[in-house]
């Protein structure tokens, strides 16, 4: 690389990170809100256990949508119209969300908003891949989730504190949570019309006239591309393979876990929120920097495997919580809540950056979009059956058994993982 590429290479790093740390700011505001939107269903709203299971099936199962999200912005005439078009229309469910009190609809607006915000999910990682350097990356996507998750820390906290004194209070928070939505994804516009590298490899002229054929190709190619990948990329195949069991096992707890805290544990949205909110994201905010550091060192299989094995403690640690109290040995329920989403937290501060980067290490320069996009894609399928097995569980047998199911399940994606890393011989 020459002086003047680099020059420009640096330029563009840093502009794309100012956008980036904006973005995030933002984006921390609008999940801090919406991070109790289960809880929300549950206490305010009295949503069935049912209809909990089918918020969070519908949101996890959202991610189907990613590879089609990637061929929509691919196929533009402008890739930044079509994420500003897009967003907008995602985050005006938020909006539109106070009008009507009811569950169904409740949940209605909140899945539609994700299936559309699963489109552009994917998009993020052309501005990862070809805005930042390759040293560089891991640590500068590390920095803005720090600053991400310190205002979901903040806002998520104060949010249970005010949810506890007016439960409908929602219904001004959500509305703000989508105009600040919009506000990111103008930000993620930008930053891809900064890019320099024309990621498809080609240049797009004249205006996409959207035809019967072209819709076809849509909804066809990603099916294909994925499974192209996967037969061209066999390393790529299993680290997404073992990735699965790690979904399973963070997504059969997902419906369970409201239900747990409000139900068996009697929790209100305060010690929730503190849980969710505070310890959580502290947790993540301490440890974010130093994940991406170990991250950005080769092959991502052996970190995955050890944050995987951390996870399985997070469910074994939550379940004790009853017995525990009622042993004597931590009267305080919430304590034991409390270190068990510090240690959540640890863990998932690596997860976090795994998810968004890994598939990088694997993709081909010209792919960096599409392999995301599976790798999204994957998390929709998971999401298709894994609550409704957490909750299948649950209802014929005991609650604790979906937490012993998620540990196991954690512990096997990080063994699968290790044991992977172990034979890797330098990739593809």
């Amino acid at each position: 690389m020459n002086k003047d590429t680099q020059a420009a290479s640096l330029r563009l790093e840093k502009k794309t990170f100012t956008l980036h740390i904006i973005s995030q700011v933002f984006n921390g505001i609008a999940i801090g809100i919406i991070l109790l939107q289960d809880v929300i269903l549950k206490k305010t709203l009295g949503g069935s256990d049912f209809e909990v299971m089918i918020l969070t099936l519908l949101v996890s199962s959202s991610f189907l949508f990613s590879i089609y999200g990637s061929e929509l912005v691919n196929r533009s005439r402008s890739r930044a119209r079509t994420i500003l078009m897009i967003g907008i229309a995602a985050k005006s469910f938020l909006i539109i969300l106070p009008l009507f009190e009811n569950p169904v609809y409740y949940i209605v607006c909140i899945a539609l908003g994700a299936y559309l915000d699963s489109l552009l999910l994917s998009i993020w990682n052309i501005v990862f891949k070809h805005n930042y350097t390759q040293v560089n990356r891991s640590r500068l996507y590390s920095y803005a989730t720090s600053v991400q998750t310190l205002f979901v820390l903040i806002v998520s906290t104060a949010s249970g504190y005010f949810l506890d004194l007016n439960g409908n209070l929602y219904k001004v928070l959500f509305p703000i949570a989508g105009v600040l939505g919009i506000v990111v994804y103008y930000s993620l516009a930008k930053m891809v019309t900064l890019s320099m590298d024309d990621y498809r490899g080609r240049t797009i002229t004249g205006k996409t006239k959207y035809s019967a054929r072209l819709l076809k190709d849509i909804a066809i190619l990603p099916i294909r591309n994925t499974l192209r990948i996967f037969r061209e990329n066999r390393p790529f195949l299993r680290f997404e393979a073992y990735f699965f069991l790690y979904g399973m096992a963070f997504m059969v707890l997902s419906p369970v876990l409201p239900i747990y805290l409000v139900d068996n544990l009697k929790m209100n949205y305060a010690p929730i929120s503190m849980a969710k909110g505070l310890i959580f994201h502290s947790a993540l905010i301490l440890f974010t920097p130093l994940m991406g550091r170990y991250h950005g060192i080769g092959n991502p299989t052996k970190f995955c495997g050890y944050v995987f094995s951390i996870l399985a403690l997070f469910p074994l640690m939550m379940i004790s919580a009853g017995y525990l109290s009622s042993a004597g040995i931590i009267p305080d329920m919430n304590i034991t809540v409390y270190i068990s989403f510090f240690v959540f937290g640890f863990a998932m501060s690596g997860v976090t950056i795994a998810w968004a980067l890994s598939s990088i290490f694997y993709a081909p320069q010209n792919e960096v979009s599409n392999y995301q996009a599976v790798h999204i894609t994957l998390t929709g399928v998971r999401g298709i059956f894994s609550p409704a097995l957490g909750y299948a569980v649950m209802r014929l047998l005991e609650i604790e058994y979906t937490f012993y199911l998620s540990s196991f399940l954690f512990l096997l994606g990080g063994f699968m993982m290790y044991r992977e890393s172990r034979k890797f011989n330098g990739g593809k």
